[in-house]
């Protein structure tokens, strides 16, 4: 049986819903660290696994996905079809409330030209409130939703990050709500090949 995507009641929902899953999901695929080799990977591999995740889940949906583009947005996702956007996709590695970070403003000007907007961002853990207060602020008065991936870690000798949790949340007319948390690791996912893999 065929059907059109966007026939489907609360379609626009459904899509997001899909993409959290499917972010989530290929987070682990092609993970840039390995367990006991978790020092030593740049921003840069980050910032390239994070561009690809984004890209595979729009692929898995059949979307377009365009990169550095429109007011050097970190990514842009559509429909073929369609000039219309589905999403402004940023990221960013500094932590979202410290004051150099745009981000978050680049993407509510922006709001009014999509159906939904996306930001990746990183938190310590002492940091998650501070952050997530932050993104709250400033998506205040936004009736367009903002779908949130905050990756919480913890810092060791050298400032080296180690990542905590992979949190998904989803704000919109002033309510901020978790929708998911997974480990941020591949190898601490209980009952995985990557926990498998580690020995466990």
């Amino acid at each position: 049986m065929e059907y059109e995507l966007d026939t489907i009641r609360d379609a626009p929902k459904r899509r997001e819903r899909d993409f959290v899953s499917l972010f989530n999901a290929l987070w682990y695929k092609d993970f840039p660290v390995v367990y006991g080799k978790e020092r030593g990977v740049s921003r840069a591999n980050w910032t390239t696994h994070i561009a690809s995740v984004v890209k595979q889940s729009s692929d898995l949906l059949g979307l377009l996905t365009r990169f550095e583009t429109g007011n050097r947005t970190d990514a842009v996702i559509q429909r073929f079809e369609s000039d219309r956007l589905w999403a402004k996709v940023e990221w960013e590695w500094i932590q979202v409330f410290r004051p150099q970070v745009n981000e978050l403003c680049k993407l509510r000007e922006a709001a009014d030209s999509c159906d939904v907007s996306i930001f990746i961002g990183y938190a310590h853990i002492d940091n998650r409130e501070v952050s997530l207060n932050k993104i709250r602020e400033e998506w205040n008065g936004c009736g367009k939703p903002l779908l949130i991936f905050l990756i919480t870690f913890r810092e060791i000798e050298d400032r080296a990050r180690v990542f905590d949790k992979l949190e998904t949340y989803r704000i919109t007319n002033g309510s901020l709500r978790r929708i998911r948390r997974q480990p941020a690791l591949p190898w601490q996912v209980e009952g995985s090949r990557w926990q498998a893999e580690r020995g466990q």
